[in-house]
């Protein structure tokens, strides 16, 4: 039996044209679709809670017929919140009995900062789901665009399979839509030109008069240069870096035009008709510019060089641990996040695009020039020369672009990834079409004359194994694909001192770990990011620079940039962590017990000398850090100052010392000390200057804020509170209203005319509700007779203020009426909510406690 006849019994054989197709568009929809539609839910990245808000804004906005208002935003990511907007919608319907609100009344109440996981999520599926058909659509355009359907599938498993535009296909955000919009504006664009470039060489298409007008006009109809603008206009509606389109357009029209023929409008009408299509549709599809059809489009164009040029922005971004790439910051990062198949694919295209060069020019002074120009339009020579050098001018002329501006990150550049991956495609197809190309001109007779059917064969194993490759090299970072860095430059060995890392994942787990934890379920958390830790932790979130935190957070990219400050990151690396993050052999957080590094600012630094000179080169404090958030009034306050020192350390001691709140200049020795300690200055580690002291706190001290002074200089002030209940009170034990607040100690005083009883409360939570205590006089059947209703402390230090285990006394006075009969009668206390006047109720169920004690009547 021969081969063909063999073949043609094959499944696949049997398919149609368009069942073929079919299968294949399927396929890669799904092989695109899967890693990115896995575990949405897993992190958050630190700006999507803003663009569910902003969808939701849109969305409001629409609705309620407020054109203007729907631009939420000038970057302008009017795709983005369609997309948000549309997932909003469909999580409505499927959820409307359990909101139980309105539509409109729903979309208002969400919040800016803290997004639920389950809305989150369904804001990302249309954006799975796009990216998801992007892969697909590019596919078919690449197969007309070079005639060959495995370029064309290699190309789109590579795009569907890199590391770094899943990620950022994959949730809520303007650099997905922006990345597919313009490698479609540009695929589409190539597809015309090409075809234009043909018909034009078309012998048969040379007529005069109006045979040729209509011929263009035709051409001109059914051009997918109309496709080309549309996703143009919608690539300026994702971000404003598209708009690198227009000139990038423009020259390619120019160029594709050369010789240009004598009609020169005739020759750029595409131009023109790609640009009327852009405008329109940012206009058709942005409501806001319906009503501002020009001053949106202005706006954009504005705000996108505003922030292009933005230098105070970029002066103030740190880099403490990573280099200032400067002009090769795209470069480098690009490359770390590059797939590894795509950079080889990329340097075997240069390759064999370089040697073809040289090979031609050998060929041409042999004089085998026909051959050459015989060869088909799939060989590099002819691709260069055409589309594939097209793909390799808009990398390098974006990243140029893009380099230009002053606001950087390796998301900006993402557009060049399609492109690349296409290059390499067809890198890695030449080396398969041209392996074992060296050796004796025989030898390459002979090849010439191999078999079309094991050229393909070779092509096609080598597809299915980049195909494998490239799922190998993806799957481990599922769904974590923000921790790739490619393996080729070192990985995450050497990332991290080079470029920058972190956009919000890792935060999930350290969200997670505070949640899970009993001790720290409700405590306040200064963190970067904050709204990435938000979904998956009730408690407080802050900036780690915050006071009275119950826990720090450090964050790799703020580390690498050196926020807050180098010495706040020394203090903290070396007390120890107690939770860590490590993704994919990267370290990303680290979790501290609070309170944080209090930084000085500028103007309280350095230390004046005692006459007003100059100040000291020596020593002086760039922070200080109590060990609790509170200091315990009547117990010791144990405190660090950090030190900004020379190379000598200072024999004598320095004193820190508490005074009352006050002005925050002078010198502490005209202000009365309550409490002083000494310390050492100690070099805990390298640069990092540390003194300890320990203030006995006297018991006499009122709650309130005290200052902290050290040598003279003020350092910042802190909060005392009262932690212990007094000596004289009787103590009670497991009385708890509502698991919040505890009844720990109580004394009475009678009189003729009232009832005095004091009252010792302790906060047994971090967070509470405001309450009212109710003090009452009850007869032996359970009768009020008298009783007091009033905030703790006549409202001055509401429940909702106290901190856990704060203890908290205060004296009620109960008035007897007159005419009060004589008789035995019990003396209740309790709490309970204002506004509905529900009682907290103790573990066994009473809404009250009955003082041990009974009052008597005579």
């Amino acid at each position: 039996m021969s081969l063909k006849s063999q073949n043609s019994g094959l499944p696949w054989r049997r398919l149609s044209k368009t069942q073929k197709s079919f299968l294949i568009y399927l396929s890669l929809f799904l092989l695109a679709f899967l890693p990115r539609a896995y575990d949405l839910q897993r992190f958050v990245t630190a700006d999507e809670a803003k663009w569910v808000y902003r969808s939701a804004q849109f969305l409001l906005a629409l609705l309620r017929g407020d054109f203007s208002a729907t631009s939420v935003n000038l970057t302008p990511a009017v795709t983005t919140t369609w997309l948000g907007s549309l997932g909003l919608a469909v999580y409505y319907q499927f959820n409307q009995s359990a909101i139980g609100q309105p539509f409109v009344d729903w979309l208002a109440a969400l919040p800016e900062f803290r997004v639920q996981l389950d809305i989150l999520a369904a804001t990302r599926w249309p954006m799975v789901i796009l990216t998801s058909l992007s892969v697909v659509i590019i596919f078919a355009l690449l197969r007309r665009l070079f005639n060959s359907t495995l370029l064309a599938f290699l190309a789109a498993v590579l795009i569907a399979f890199d590391p770094h535009p899943i990620a950022v296909s994959r949730i809520l955000g303007h650099d997905a839509p922006a990345m597919v919009f313009m490698s479609l504006s540009l695929l589409f664009l190539l597809l015309g030109v090409q075809r234009e470039t043909r018909i034009r060489g078309d012998k048969d298409a040379k007529r005069q008069g109006s045979d040729k007008m209509k011929l263009s006009f035709r051409l001109l109809a059914s051009s997918p240069f109309i496709l080309s603008g549309f996703a143009a206009g919608l690539a300026f509606l994702s971000k404003a870096p598209a708009l690198f389109l227009i000139p990038f357009a423009g020259l390619v029209f120019i160029l594709a035009a050369i010789p240009l023929p004598p009609r020169l409008l005739a020759s750029l009408s595409p131009l023109l008709v790609w640009l009327v299509v852009a405008y329109l549709t940012f206009v058709a599809f942005w409501p806001a510019a319906w009503v501002e059809p020009v001053g949106r489009p202005v706006a954009v164009f504005q705000n996108a060089f505003i922030s292009a040029t933005d230098e105070e922005e970029a002066s103030e971004e740190g880099f403490w641990r990573v280099p200032d790439l400067g002009p090769f910051y795209y470069a480098v990062n690009g490359a770390f996040k590059l797939s590894p198949l795509v950079m080889v694919g990329a340097g075997l295209a240069a390759f064999f695009a370089v040697k073809e060069r040289v090979g031609q020019q050998r060929a041409v002074k042999r004089g085998e020039r026909s051959e050459i120009q015989n060869t088909s339009i799939s060989s590099p020579p002819r691709l260069l020369a055409s589309s594939l050098l097209w793909l390799v001018a808009f990398t390098v002329l974006f990243t140029l672009f893009m380099t230009a501006s002053d606001k950087r990150s390796p998301r900006y550049i993402l557009p060049i990834f399609p492109p690349l991956a296409i290059i390499a495609a067809w890198g890695w197809l030449a080396l398969a079409g041209r392996t074992g190309e060296q050796g004796s001109r025989g030898a390459r007779e002979q090849r010439r004359t191999a078999s079309h059917l094991t050229l393909h064969a070779s092509r096609f194993t080598l597809s299915a194994l980049l195909l494998v490759a490239a799922l190998v090299i993806l799957l481990p970072y599922s769904p974590y694909y923000f921790t790739f860095y490619n393996p080729l430059l070192g990985g995450p060995f050497t990332a991290p001192r080079l470029v920058k890392i972190g956009w919000g994942e890792g935060l999930d787990q350290v969200g997670r770990f505070l949640q899970r934890e009993d001790f720290s379920r409700d405590s306040r958390v200064g963190t970067a990011y904050a709204s990435t830790v938000a979904p998956y932790f009730e408690g407080n979130l802050s900036k780690v620079t915050e006071a009275n935190l119950d826990y720090v957070v450090l964050y790799m990219k703020q580390i690498q940039s050196g926020e807050p400050a180098p010495e706040f990151i020394r203090y903290f690396e070396q007390a120890g962590s107690i939770f860590s993050v490590e993704l994919n052999g990267i370290h990303y957080a680290d979790v501290y017990p609070g309170p944080a590094l209090q930084l000085l600012t500028a103007d309280r630094r350095p230390i004046q000398q005692a006459q007003g000179g100059p100040p000291t080169a020596d020593h002086f404090p760039i922070g200080f850090r109590p060990l609790t958030k509170h200091g315990h009034i009547g117990e010791p306050l144990e405190m660090d100052v950090v030190w900004q020192a020379g190379e000598s350390l200072p024999v004598a001691p320095v004193v820190v010392s508490l005074t009352d709140s006050g002005e925050e200049t002078g010198q502490v020795s005209q202000v009365p000390a309550l409490a002083q300690a000494e310390g050492q200055l100690m070099a805990l580690a390298p640069d990092l200057i540390v003194s300890h002291h320990r203030l006995p706190l006297p018991a006499n001290l009122a709650r309130g804020l005290y200052s902290l002074w050290v040598e003279g200089q003020f350092l910042g002030q802190i909060e005392l509170r009262n932690f212990q209940p007094p000596a004289e009170l009787n103590r009670v034990q497991n009385v708890v209203f509502g698991q919040q607040i505890a009844l720990i100690g109580y004394q009475f005083e009678p009189t003729a005319d009232y009832l005095g009883v004091t009252i010792a409360w302790q906060a047994q939570t971090a967070a509470r509700p405001d309450y009212t205590v109710f003090t009452q006089i009850l007869t032996d059947t359970g009768e009020r007779v008298a009783g007091v209703d009033t905030p703790p402390l006549k409202g001055e230090w509401p429940t909702s203020r106290w901190v856990k285990n704060e203890v908290v006394v205060d004296e009620y006075l109960v008035a007897t009426p007159p005419g009060f009969p004589p008789g035995y009668y019990q003396v209740i206390v309790g709490l309970y909510q204002p506004e509905t006047g529900q009682r907290l109720t103790l573990t066994e169920g009473q809404d009250h406690w009955v003082l041990p004690w009974m009052f008597i009547r005579k």
